[in-house]
């Protein structure tokens, strides 16, 4: 049983070589932004793969690198053109994603870029400051303020993000949110 066990296995490793060697540079590029390894950004880019390199349901490097809070990766694609207010499928900024798993530096950073503060969700029309009442975060809703954010937009059901923060029983968020 063991002889055939280590066959299957030696069996799998030149696969596993060949697949890894088969990975699209756009999905290195990728992998490297989410991971945040600035350097192995810095060569894809060099080697002319397009800081625009979107996977079927249009993730960019961008979306990744917000996501995962690594702003230095976020700042060289900035640097290199990426384009910040672009959507995924699902109708979701880079702004959005950082914003949801609560990357403030990479928020501010894309703020201080230009990207949109009342960028809306396209499922819901939610937007960046319904995005902080619901998670609770006071200082990305600060931010958020301090950047125009409108305290009086409504989602598809009618919330304001002041509603929201009341109605997940954040007392103390809604002075901040009041109209």
């Amino acid at each position: 049983m063991k002889l055939v066990a280590s066959h299957w296995v030696l069996g799998l490793c030149p696969l596993v070589l060949l697949s890894s060697c088969m990975t699209a540079p756009e999905e290195k590029l990728r992998l490297a932004a989410a991971e945040g390894n600035l350097l192995r950004v810095q060569t894809f880019l060099g080697q002319g793969i397009s800081v625009q390199a979107a996977d079927g349901r249009g993730v960019t490097p961008l979306f990744l690198a917000a996501k995962n809070g690594h702003p230095d990766v976020v700042a060289l694609l900035l640097e290199r053109g990426a384009a910040m207010n672009l959507m995924r499928q699902d109708g979701v900024t880079p702004i959005f994603i950082a914003a949801q798993e609560g990357q403030q530096e990479v928020v501010a950073l894309l703020l201080k870029n230009g990207a949109n503060v009342n960028t809306r969700a396209g499922i819901g029309e939610v937007t960046l400051l319904h995005v902080a009442a619901y998670r609770e975060d006071q200082e990305l809703i600060t931010l958020l303020l301090q950047h125009g954010a409108n305290k009086h937009a409504r989602m598809t059901s009618g919330e304001r993000p002041v509603d929201l923060a009341q109605s997940q029983g954040h007392a103390a968020l809604i002075p901040l949110l009041e109209p």
